[in-house]
């Protein structure tokens, strides 16, 4: 492990944001931002390359659930944004998507008052993943840690409306009396900062080699990292990946499944 990742591991605060604000990841309209996307860590790239303080950004997106995300509106990709490839201009530290936002499909948010069973799967999954995300988020702002619980509820298991509720009763509290996930901690010792799968410079993606974004010349964008969506929302990528091209000031955050 080197010097910079070593500095990393023992100053983390210094260099990487857990459960960032939206504002401090989205350059533009942050509200239409929280519609989709899901913030999940900023990095500053002085861990990697010292003297480059740059921040970049994990991030994921609340509709993932079955398929691919974006696979079924072509018509709005663009070179770097298409299905489950998600591209950004960088903008003083800050994401702008570069593609329309129908590239997304529409979901609507389900109010308390509103458990009632014609809502479809994928707008149930959206919900779920909004729903885990803020309070997994909630849990790290109270205990200054990520969520290392087993999280075994059945009642969240049912196929209807009925787990987005029972998910929202959740408190911090009730996550906090779980029995630790031996797996989970055991893992945790094997990551950077306990959530990196991969972050060095060096390093290569688990991805198909079709998958890693090129420059206009042909040669891959820089690799920078990846982490493990579950620790973030309820029906995760196993795999976000993230490139970055500090020329074109382009970023390509990459999801994928087992």
């Amino acid at each position: 492990m080197g010097g910079a990742i070593r500095k990393f591991m023992t100053q983390q605060n210094d260099y990487i944001r857990l459960f960032p604000e939206y504002s401090d990841v989205f350059y533009d309209d942050v509200d239409i931002y929280r519609q989709y996307f899901l913030p999940l860590a900023s990095v500053n790239l002085q861990v990697l390359y010292p003297g480059r303080n740059e921040w970049l950004h994990f991030v994921s997106v609340k509709e993932v659930y079955d398929g691919s995300v974006g696979e079924n509106t072509t018509a709005y990709h663009t070179r770097y944004t298409l299905p489950d490839t998600l591209g950004f201009d960088v903008i003083d530290g800050k994401y702008r998507f570069d593609a329309d936002w129908q590239y997304f499909k529409e979901h609507r948010y389900i109010t308390p008052n509103s458990y009632h069973p014609d809502h479809t799967d994928a707008e149930i999954a959206w919900n779920m993943n909004e729903a885990m995300y803020q309070l997994k988020k909630a849990y790290y702002q109270e205990f200054g840690q990520l969520y290392n619980g087993a999280f075994d509820r059945p009642g969240l298991l049912v196929k209807d409306i009925r787990k987005l509720e029972r998910l929202r009763a959740l408190t911090t509290a009730d996550l906090h009396a779980d029995d630790v996930d031996a797996y989970i901690e055991e893992t945790r010792l094997e990551k950077t900062a306990g959530i990196f799968t991969k972050l060095a410079p060096g390093m290569t993606p688990d991805l198909e080699e079709s998958r890693i974004p090129l420059r206009e010349d042909g040669q891959p964008f820089d690799f920078i990292g990846a982490l493990e969506g579950y620790d973030f929302q309820y029906t995760p990528p196993d795999d976000i990946s993230l490139f970055y091209c500090p020329s074109m000031k382009k970023a390509v955050v990459c999801l994928a499944y087992s």
